[in-house]
Order: C-alpha cells, then sequence, then structure tokens
C-alpha cells in the first residue's frame, strides 16, 4: 500500500507541476499582450512561484478576465511571488577575502579581488518549499549550494567546497533524470548540458585529491555516458571504405516552442506554413540550445524564403562523409574528452 501511495503522490506532483508550467506559458503570452514587447523578458513568467495560499485553479479562471497592463500586475501581484524568491541567499563556507595562492601571476590583483569577492552575493539554496510542495514551482529541489547565474572560477578563487556542491547538484540531476538537464526548472527535463561532467569531477579531483568525490559521482558519470551513446543520439556514419562508425549528435526530446522563449519561438515559428516545419523548427532550436552556444550565427543559414533559421541537419541518420553542420565538431570533442576522463577516472578508483 505505501509504495501504491508513493506512486500516486509523485503522479499528483507530476501533474501539478505540469499544469502551474501550462499556467505560466498562459501567463506569459497574456502578459506579452497586455504589457507590450519593449523590454519582454518571456522566461520571468515561466519562473513564477504561485503565491503563499494561492490556488492555481482560481489564478487559471481569473487569467481570462485580465485585459489591460493594470489587470496584468495586481493579477501578478495577488497570484504569484517574484521569479527567485524560491531561491535563498546562502553564505559559502569556503569564501575568504583573499585567498591564498589566488591567481599568482596576475600583478597586482585589486580588479580579480572584487570579482572574486561577488561569490557572497551570488551563492543560492532552493528553498524547502519547493521540495516540500513541487507543484506550486518550476524550480526543482537540489541538494546542494548553487551559484547564480553560473559558477565558473570557483576553483581559482580555491572554494573546493562550493565546487563540489555544484558538482553533486548534476550528479543528483542525472540519478533523477537520467542525464544533465539544461538548467534545474520542470521545462528543462526535455534537453541536456553539453557532456561536461566529468570534466569537472576532473577538475576537481586534480585540485583537491577528493576521491571520495570521485566515488560518489563515478556511477552518474557511466549514466550520462550511457545517455549521449543512446539510440538517441546515435548517428551512424559511413567512411569512404564502407566502414560504419557510430557517432554523437544533440537531440532534443521536444518539438514545441521552448517555455521559457515560447513567445519568441512562435513568432519565428508564424513564417512557416505547416504544423510539422513548425515542429521541426522548434526541436531544432531546444537541440541548439543543447549546446551551450545558444544562440550564435553557427547555427544559422540564410533562406531567401525563411530568413534566417537554424539549420541542423538532424534527420541525417546515415551518411557518406561527417555532416559537420549536423554534429558539431566541438560535441564530438566533447565525447572523446568524456570518454578518457572516465577511463582515467575508473583507473584512479582502481588503484587507490
Amino acid at each position: 500500500m505505501g509504495s501504491v501511495a508513493a506512486a500516486a503522490g509523485d503522479r499528483e506532483e507530476e501533474e501539478g507541476a505540469g499544469a502551474l508550467l501550462a499556467l505560466l506559458q498562459r501567463v506569459q503570452s497574456e502578459a506579452l499582450r497586455a504589457l507590450g514587447p519593449r523590454d519582454f523578458d518571456p522566461k520571468l513568467y515561466v519562473d513564477l512561484p504561485l503565491a503563499p495560499g494561492a490556488d492555481r485553479a482560481a489564478a487559471e479562471a481569473a487569467l481570462a478576465s485580465v485585459t489591460t497592463r493594470d489587470e496584468m500586475e495586481a493579477y501578478l501581484a495577488r497570484y504569484f511571488a517574484a521569479a527567485g524568491s524560491d531561491l535563498l541567499a546562502a553564505d559559502p563556507p569556503d569564501f575568504e577575502p583573499e585567498p591564498r595562492g589566488f591567481l599568482p601571476r596576475v600583478a597586482g590583483g585589486g580588479e580579480a579581488l572584487e570579482v572574486h569577492a561577488l561569490w557572497k552575493y551570488l551563492a543560492r539554496r532552493v528553498a524547502p518549499g519547493v521540495a516540500a510542495r513541487p507543484g506550486r514551482h518550476t524550480l526543482l529541489p537540489l541538494p546542494g549550494m548553487v551559484v547564480v547565474p553560473g559558477s565558473r572560477g570557483l576553483l581559482v578563487s580555491k572554494m573546493y567546497d562550493t565546487a563540489k556542491d555544484i558538482v553533486l547538484n548534476l550528479v543528483y540531476l542525472v540519478e533523477e533524470y537520467g542525464f544533465v538537464l539544461n538548467g534545474a526548472r520542470s521545462y528543462y527535463t526535455n534537453r541536456s548540458q553539453p557532456p561536461l561532467l566529468s570534466s569537472m569531477v576532473l577538475e576537481i579531483y586534480m585540485a583537491t585529491g577528493d576521491l571520495g568525490l570521485v566515488r560518489r559521482a563515478f556511477p552518474s558519470l557511466l549514466k550520462e555516458h550511457s545517455f549521449w551513446i543512446s539510440e538517441l543520439h546515435n548517428v551512424a556514419i559511413m567512411d569512404n571504405d564502407g566502414c560504419v562508425h557510430n557517432l554523437s549528435r544533440y537531440q532534443a526530446m521536444w518539438n514545441k516552442p521552448r517555455p521559457e522563449s515560447a513567445t519568441i519561438d512562435e513568432e519565428l515559428a508564424s513564417k512557416l506554413n505547416s504544423a510539422g516545419a513548425k515542429e521541426k523548427l522548434y526541436h531544432q532550436i531546444a537541440a541548439a540550445a543543447e549546446t551551450g552556444w545558444d544562440f550564435s550565427s553557427r547555427w544559422m543559414r540564410l533562406d531567401v524564403q525563411q530568413l534566417m533559421l537554424i539549420h541542423f541537419l538532424f534527420d541525417k541518420q546515415v551518411a557518406p562523409q561527417l555532416p559537420t553542420k549536423g554534429m558539431p565538431i566541438l560535441h564530438l570533442i566533447n565525447m572523446y574528452h568524456m570518454f578518457l576522463t572516465i577511463s582515467f577516472l575508473c583507473e584512479v578508483i582502481q588503484l587507490t
């Protein structure tokens, strides 16, 4: 009975999170109409948690009567808390104003220390209410500290514990979803980050010698590896000698507007005539977002009919030569580095 009740609870939470996201996408669309396009940030609206005491069904019903700017502002204030309010400020325990050995080759270092000092203001923890009531948030619960908007440079700042927290958050996502999500939001569960988790574990190990982290993360590194060589991402390439090579490509599990940019994607797709063409474009955009290069001109081509569109060539299952537009060379390099890194870390574990 306990397992049945737990499964039912999981389904209810999943349905609640999906219903909230659907509502927030409607809010996003209506906010654009009521507030206008100037300085409009579509992502803000899908990051809104329900306000304490607010009822989702009531918010859905009330949205139908919102038409003006004033009504939209009042509606948002009544039913939703501020975007990001479910992330709480945190004090990184390993922060030091002047860490020993900080950038020894940089003369002076005053400006670098000013940048380093920002870590104090960028650390966050997911509020406990996110795990307790996930249907009221698009933010996903994470076990450790996070850094916004990113965690680059933590090792340079000698903040090894915070860097480990970041990695263990990603390990948690792999354990829960099978891969590192594009972000810790419910609307990112359909696409991945580039395969860099193994590199992060390696960098921390080389800086700290923390074998415990390697052992803790290693099963998830293998799981991420399996994700990237799965049928979803596999593409068979035949060389000039007739030998078939199995390589990997980006392949988001999505063919709709990205929730965080739905109004933008829908406007772009409005230039296309068929539902199939729109789905293909949405899929290509989401897959390009997996690369970490979203968005640059590297994914675009000039089309006299459709102007600038994402050009990814994901359809090509077997080709006589490497389709460089379809399989970005940087991804293949990342995959190769992942293979080498996992092999090295396996030897580290076996030798200790």
